[in-house]
């Protein structure tokens, strides 16, 4: 097990089973192995990859969760769809999918070279709560998720907040993974007629902590 990992799980407070402990291993592994012939995911080592993208996405796992309950509760549905748009390398779909496999995932992705390292890296990990959409985020049919994650996408324009509304289910939420306040307020500003509220949650990653890392909530 890869030790800041570990004990990067432990400072989030996310009791993980080893199978879950094991399927992150095999996720790591297998990007690292990806890089050495595609620049799939920024990142030197096993360490790297853990801290600056695994736990990262996993610092919102308990925010995330509150959502997942909260969407659950008000539209009486005991499984929901979430999509992670514009997955890249798979941060944070699969962390997600790992932290929750009750819950069903897509990852889009518009590249091809991508969505074989996904599909490859999803059946590597035995998630059987994956799905892996090969399409431009504005094919994905209208209102197809519960949930919507991004880390690497695009910054909030009226565009791109037009397309995530879209495909968002009425109740439902989006998430989205941003660094500096001042920079989330100026995109949010840009489409304030669009997304009049947002919440705003301070994350703290361990082995990151002089890095500002923020999760922004759109309620629709």
């Amino acid at each position: 097990m890869i030790e800041k990992l570990e004990r990067g799980l432990e400072k989030l407070g996310l009791d993980f089973s080893a199978e879950q402990k094991d399927r992150l291993q095999v996720y790591i592994n297998d990007v690292l192995e990806c890089n050495k012939t595609y620049n799939l995911m920024k990142a030197d080592s096993a360490d790297e990859l853990a801290v600056n993208h695994v736990l990262d996405t996993l610092a919102a796992a308990p925010h995330i969760k509150s959502m997942i309950e909260r969407i659950k509760s008000a539209n009486n549905r005991p499984r929901l769809d979430i999509g992670d748009i514009g997955s890249g390398g798979g941060c944070p779909g699969l962390p997600l999918a790992v932290a929750f496999p009750d819950e069903q995932f897509t990852l889009v992705e518009r590249m091809e070279r991508r969505c074989i390292f996904l599909t490859d890296a999803v059946s590597h990990m035995g998630l059987e709560n994956v799905e892996i959409l090969c399409l431009q985020a504005d094919s994905v049919p209208k209102e197809s998720f519960d949930l919507e994650v991004f880390r690497a996408f695009h910054p909030f324009d009226r565009k791109i907040a037009s397309l995530l509304l879209g495909m968002c289910r009425k109740g439902g939420a989006i998430a989205a993974y941003k660094a500096r306040a001042e920079k989330i307020q100026a995109e949010m500003e840009s489409v304030k007629f669009q997304i009049p509220e947002y919440e705003k949650i301070p994350l703290q990653v361990p082995y990151l902590e002089d890095h500002e890392r923020n999760l922004v909530v759109v309620w629709k």
